[in-house]
Order: C-alpha cells, then structure tokens, then sequence
C-alpha cells in the first residue's frame, strides 16, 4: 500500500488535481487554482492554498455508490454492467467489465483495481497531511476545527470505499508515511475497521453544522456523516458481513466479516437511518400535480434539494446527457437497461408486472408502468428532446430503426438491448445540442437512500410495518396510484420474508443506475442468482400497419461465484507487503 502513498505529496504539491479546475467559478469552495511548484510549508502558511488542499478532497466525491477514480468520469457504470441492470456498449475482452461478466480475470481487471486502491489511499494520506497541517495555517480558530473535521469525514469516506470493495483493508491512523518507511502493514480485522470509521462519524457528526448557504453550500455537514455511518452499518448488519463470509480459515473470515452473527447490528443500522430522519432537515421532494412523480424527475436536475444530502459540486453541465443518450442525439449511450431491470418496474398501480391484477399487456409492455420507468428507460417510441427540431421527437429502437435500432451484442453502434438509460436526464438538454442544466454531479447520499436503510433494518429488527411505511412514503413520491387504501400497491400484513423481497425490490427501482445494486447483491449474498444466467433484451420487429411485435432475446451471461463477494488485493500490494492476506477465492 505505502507503494502508493508517497506519490500524494507530489500530487497535493503540484496541481491538486484537475477536478477542482473544472468547478472554477461556478462551485464557491471549488473555485480555486494553485500553482505547480509547491511544498507543504507553502500550502499551509497561505490561508487560500490550504482551503485549496481541502477541495482536492471535495473533488474526489463520487457519484453515488460508484466504484472508480472519480478523474476519469466517461462511463461511471461498469459495476451496474457487470450485474443484471445493465449491458455495457463495448464488447471486447479487453474491458473490465467483460472480463468480470465472463469470470475471466486479466490485467485490465487487476489493473483498474490497483489503480482504485492507491486512489483511495492517496486520498487517506491526503486526509492525514491536511489534518497533520492545518493547524499552523492562518485559517481563524474556528475554520481550523471545522475543516479538521471535515477531512476527517473525508478519511472515514475513503475507507469505507475500501471495505466495501475488500473488507478489513489496513488503517495507518493519521500516520502520513515516506517513500523510505518499511512496509509493515497488516489488514485490521472487519470489526476494527467498522469501529474505527463508526466512531470516527460518531465523534465528529454532532461538531458540525446542519446545513450551509452561500458558498459555503456543499461543504460536509452533520447530515452527510449520519448518512456515511447508516450506509456503513446497514452493511455491517447485511448477511455477508454479519458472520457470512465465505472464507473457511478464522483469520480470513475475520479480516472479511464478522466472526459470528449478531442481529442486534440490525438495530444499530435502523437507529443510524432514524438518527437522519430525526434531524428534520431532508425530505423527499414530492410534485405529483406537475406530471405524476414529477418530483423524483426535478430530483436530479437542481443543485439544491431537501433530498440531497451530499453531492459532488461542478458546474451547470449536461454529463449525463453526453453520457447516456442515444446515437441520434449524441451521446456516448455507454450502458443499456436489460430486459430484466425494465421487467423489475411496477405498474401505475404499485404491482408488478407477474400479478395477474396489474393490467399488463405483452403485447402493448411499455404503458401503464409506474412514473419511474418513464423517467429511467428510453424505451421504443419514447420521447428525447431532438437538436434538429427543437422539440420531442421519438427514439425507435425496433430492428432496422436508423441510428438508435437495436444492434448485436457484438456492435458498438446502438443499443443490443433494445433499450437506452434515461435516468437523470432534463428534458431540455440534448447531448448535441448547446444547453445545460444546473445539476451537481448525481449524489453521493440521497435521503430515499436513508428511508430505504430504515426500511431494511426496521423489518430485520421484526418491525415490518415501519418498513413497509418507508415504502409507501417513497411509492407515493414515485406517482405510484395511492388505490382504494393508499398504499400503492404495498400489501398491508406481508411476512417479514416477503416485506424483505419487496424492500430489496423498491432498492433496484428507487436506486436504480446509481450503482447500488452490486454493492447490494453482495451484501444480500444473492449474486449466485445471477451467476451463468443469461440477460435478456427486447428485439421489435415493425410490422408494415405501424405496430410492434416484440421477441425476448438474449444478451450475455453473467459471472458471480463467491469470489467476487470480496475483489482481490493487488498483486502488487501483496509482493511488497506479504503479510496482507489475499482475500478467499484468488
């Protein structure tokens, strides 16, 4: 690992990175530039250069659960390409996620997770220089201890992002190591590392404000340390942490997860979910006079939003457009929707498309579902802002349709699944076209995650109608039909087995492309679901009257053995430092 760690003083030294240039003038804290010979006496005896250190940790936010250096921003979806939400555009074996998909591991998979895991590290050790500092700064007093905590935050951040991936993973503390230091580093068991960062939030939460305005807006707050701890310990509280590693040896299996189950790790997790609820400053922004689920669209499209809790700020962009939509638009459509994640959308009547009672029609699949769908999937027919008339124009993705029809597997022109995503996208914005929109980066933490949290544990810990109330709050801002007893399709008295299966269902559709759903079905130990199955797309054929058929084709299988419950440690990290045991299966 100290491999990697050195190279932080040439980075926080000469530049601190490029991500913070790209937010000037529009982001208020972000909006600075230092020059590229630096040293560390100089950042920290110059007050703008050592608030510039810290917006290098800003600029490192990523986009919601996603798993990669947040400088190379073109395609953040590979983990949802790997799992059963998504078709990547490129098929060859040299991409990463091929690679995962087929359980063909090779150098560009190693490779990329080398490069995540000194990503994070330098961050770290970025986090400990800038808290080891910050003091002999002529920041006042009081922006000293406020900006301590806030690489603290920080710190907490990354190392969770680690756990995530590997499980226990060394802690160096607020030790900032030199190049010439020994490698002496051992990976601390998975309970230290959830004791280290749960107390870390718990500790620095209650000193830091609820909210911020001016440019001091997006600055870590009491809410976005509350939302790191409930994230943190719902999984500690998930069947793959809470006793259910796969390893055999004691020691693996504790460097990988708890020893043993305990289910009160469950009430922890529902008191860290209810502890951001209580703090009575997020909502969920619900507009279904607009358009039903107007509000879960607006979500994505304003900078500021009761159900933000913390976002990577940047300026007015159309990213998601450029990354997203389709050919006939401009865009780069890195990922496709499968027919399963478009299967998984409830009808407008809160029930899934299997109930005999939801009213879906095969052969008509696209109306009648539920309002995210609509603002999630760019679906045959569908409407896309077009640069070329300024106005709605439909997307056709039936075979043979020109620029956006469906293509094989095997193409990188269009879609193979039948189907583009749409989610995050502001109807007035097209990637070829020269408008914006005012979002920040998609959030880090969101307040349906929280209730989601809550959701989970509250029906682990036998109270399932606390749940299910979760799930009715956040169907009825989706612009679900409340029906005759308001609850949107959610049954009134389910097993506690069948109010999990619909809390881990709303988590696909609330969260979908978010990259939530491979952190989720490790968590749940339900990836062996999906291991050799094929996915699926929706070839249509059209007929000469106008109409559709349509005809479920498939796509590629997919690779999830126990293996992938935890990624390897680099190679590199385990000849340097062999005493860093490498995680079951590899």
């Amino acid at each position: 690992m100290k491999r990697f760690l050195w190279i932080i003083a040439f980075i926080c030294l000469s530049g601190m990175i490029a991500c913070i240039q790209s937010c000037q003038k529009t982001t208020g804290f972000l909006d600075q530039e230092i020059g590229s010979s630096l040293t560390i006496d100089s950042v920290f005896t110059d007050s703008a250069r050592t608030m510039d250190d810290l917006a290098d940790l800003y600029g490192a936010l990523i986009y919601g659960n996603a798993f990669t250096d947040p400088g190379v921003q073109a395609n953040t979806s590979w983990l949802s390409e790997t799992v059963d939400e998504s078709e990547l555009r490129w098929p060859g074996t040299p991409q990463p996620t091929v690679q995962v998909i087929h359980g063909l591991f090779g150098n560009p998979f190693y490779n990329r997770l080398a490069d995540n895991w000194s990503f994070y590290y330098l961050r770290i050790r970025e986090a400990n220089i800038f808290i080891k500092n910050v003091d002999r700064s002529p920041l006042s007093p009081a922006l000293k201890q406020r900006t301590k905590l806030e690489a603290r935050f920080f710190r907490a951040y990354n190392y969770f992002i680690l756990m995530e991936g590997w499980g226990g993973v060394p802690l160096i503390n607020d030790t900032v190591y030199d190049i010439s230091d020994a490698n002496a580093n051992t990976r601390a068991t998975w309970y230290e590392c959830v004791e280290y960062v749960n107390n870390e939030l718990t500790e620095i939460a209650p000193q830091l404000p609820l909210s911020y305005s001016g440019l001091d807006y997006g600055r870590i707050t009491r809410g976005a340390c509350l939302a790191l701890k409930s994230r943190l310990l719902l999984y500690a509280a998930s069947p793959l942490y809470n006793g259910g590693s796969p390893a055999t040896d004691p020691t693996l299996k504790a460097l990988t997860s708890y020893p043993n189950y305990d289910p009160a790790r469950w009430q922890q997790a529902l008191q860290a979910a209810e502890d951001v609820v209580n703090l009575g400053i997020y909502s969920l922004d619900v507009d279904n006079e607009t358009k039903p689920g107007y509000g879960f669209y607006h979500l994505f499209l304003e900078r500021r939003n009761p159900g933000v809790i913390l976002s990577r700020l940047q300026p007015p962009n159309k990213e998601i457009e450029t990354n997203r939509q389709p050919p006939s638009r401009g865009g780069n459509f890195f990922c496709y929707p499968t027919q399963e994640m478009v299967d998984a959308f409830l009808m407008k009547n809160g029930l899934p498309i299997t109930d005999p009672n939801s009213g879906y029609d095969p052969e008509n699949p696209y109306a009648n579902r539920e309002p995210r769908f609509y603002y999630s999937i760019t679906y045959n027919g569908s409407t896309l802002l077009s640069k070329a008339t300024n106005r709605m124009e439909p997307v056709w993705t039936y075979k043979g349709a020109p620029q956006d029809g469906i293509q094989p597997v095997s193409s990188t022109s269009a879609t193979s699944t039948g189907y583009y995503v749409r989610k995050m996208m502001d109807d007035n914005v097209v990637a070829n076209g020269p408008a914006t929109t005012n979002r920040c980066a998609p959030a880090t933490f969101r307040y349906a995650e929280i209730l989601l949290n809550l959701a989970e544990a509250a029906n682990e810990t036998g109270n399932t109608s606390l749940a299910l109330d979760q799930l009715i709050t956040i169907r009825t801002r989706a612009g679900i039909e409340p029906g005759a007893d308001g609850r949107c399709g959610v049954p009134v008295q389910p097993s506690k087995d069948s109010a999990r299966k619909l809390i881990h269902l709303e988590r696909r559709l609330e969260l979908a492309f978010e990259n939530h759903r491979f952190w989720d079905l490790r968590r749940w130990k339900e990836g062996s679901g999906i291991d050799g199955q094929y996915m699926h797309g929706m070839q249509i054929t059209r007929k000469p009257d106008g109409t559709f058929t349509y005809n479920r084709i498939t796509t590629r299988t997919r690779y999830f053995r126990d293996n992938l419950y935890y990624l390897p440690i680099p190679t590199s990290e385990v000849l340097v430092s062999p005493q860093l045991l490498q995680n079951p299966g590899w």
